[in-house]
């Protein structure tokens, strides 16, 4: 398993896993620190590993905005929001999928991996089918992070069409992320 510098454990009694962003060296004297730590609220290896690769996409995404010049008045609690937000949603719906999955049951848990293949599949299809409408979708959904962040969003700019790039991706990614934990009953933590 490749080592992961952006997730680690926080300090005993509760050892719940952390994100920790390390500012670049460029950005640094804009955000007054070299690292911050975002704390993941969970001591399972494999929902902190999928909580902190998404964590860690979306902060070099902004990193890479405010060295453009297209976030100049983003501070360090900007980001670290942003990121919290995300952390919740995340955090949310891998529990929701996970909890209302019956791993007891093959036949259920052979329902849930077709019900997840079906909506990737969905998803999917609506790009290929009806790209406008669905890149509106997805641009309401980040129209509406960076909103509560006092962050104009400018559908124009490039750097806002990567971000909802991206974000499809990562819905994509989640995805897989439920077949993996579904399937978790033959892997350890360390395969995630």
């Amino acid at each position: 398993m490749m080592n992961q510098h952006y997730i680690c454990r926080g300090k005993k009694p509760y050892q719940q896993y952390q994100f920790r962003c390390i500012i670049p060296k460029d950005l640094e004297h804009i955000f007054s620190t070299r690292e911050f730590r975002v704390s993941l609220r969970s001591s399972l290896y494999s929902h902190s590993k999928i909580i902190s690769t998404n964590l860690h996409n979306i902060s070099q995404h902004l990193f890479r905005e405010v060295r453009e010049g297209k976030m100049k008045n983003i501070t360090l609690e900007d980001v670290k929001n942003i990121l919290r937000i995300e952390v919740r949603k995340s955090l949310l719906h891998i529990h929701h999928y996970e909890l209302g999955t019956n791993v007891f049951s093959k036949d259920k848990l052979n329902e849930s991996m077709l019900r997840v293949d079906k909506e990737e599949e969905k998803l999917r299809d609506k790009l290929e089918n009806d790209y406008k409408g669905t890149i509106e979708l997805i641009e309401r959904e980040v129209d509406k992070i960076l909103i509560t962040q006092d962050l104009e969003p400018d559908k124009k700019n490039v750097e806002y069409k990567k971000l909802v790039r991206r974000w499809i991706e990562l819905k994509l990614m989640r995805q897989d992320w439920k077949r993996d934990l579904l399937n978790e009953s033959d892997k350890n933590d360390e395969d995630f």
